[in-house]
């Protein structure tokens, strides 16, 4: 399985630029993801809220301790963040943003295909047990894909960085 504020989910959605997203693994292709310049806002919102719903408490458990490149930017100046860290954390909050818009067409595609297959006269215990599974293997990857994004983040502070980074986190509310 390939790479998963407040809701990291309005990163996502504060990015534009993309167009068609694949997903890793054994989980399939996602559709074409709409570019986010195009969506409305309430398509944006609605994407958040899908995330969120859908990434195993991504937010509340991981992203708490790991707070991430969208994070880090936001503490540039007391990071001391240089041009090329800069450069570095944009790259991985696209790639972040790339990867979950991905990962929720995947997760609504599987489930699309779900409905559409328990709504048969006489359903297929088989068919209906791997639409269940890919649904859990969509959901999962969700859940992940996020997690590399953080910790290269932080992997790409030096050594004062990462003891400031620490202080910081636990300041948190």
């Amino acid at each position: 399985m390939k790479s998963l504020k407040k809701s990291y989910a309005g990163l996502v959605l504060l990015l534009a630029g993309f167009t068609t997203a694949h997903a890793a693994g054994d989980i399939g292709h996602a559709e074409a993801t709409p570019q986010l310049s195009t969506m409305s806002a309430e398509q944006k919102k609605q994407g958040q809220q899908y995330f969120t719903a859908h990434s195993f408490e991504f937010s509340s458990i991981f992203k708490r301790h790991h707070p991430g490149p969208y994070w880090i930017l936001e503490k540039t100046k007391e990071l001391q963040l240089s041009g090329e860290q800069i450069k570095q954390q944009e790259d991985l909050k696209n790639g972040m943003a790339k990867s979950t818009l991905s990962g929720n067409a995947v997760l609504k595609k599987a489930y699309e295909k779900y409905a559409s297959d328990a709504s048969a006269t006489e359903p297929s215990l088989a068919v209906i047990k791997q639409d269940i599974e890919a649904i859990g293997k969509a959901q999962t990857h969700l859940a992940l894909v996020m997690v590399p994004y953080h910790l290269k983040a932080y992997a790409a502070l030096n050594p004062a960085q990462q003891t400031l980074y620490w202080q910081l986190v636990a300041a948190q509310p």
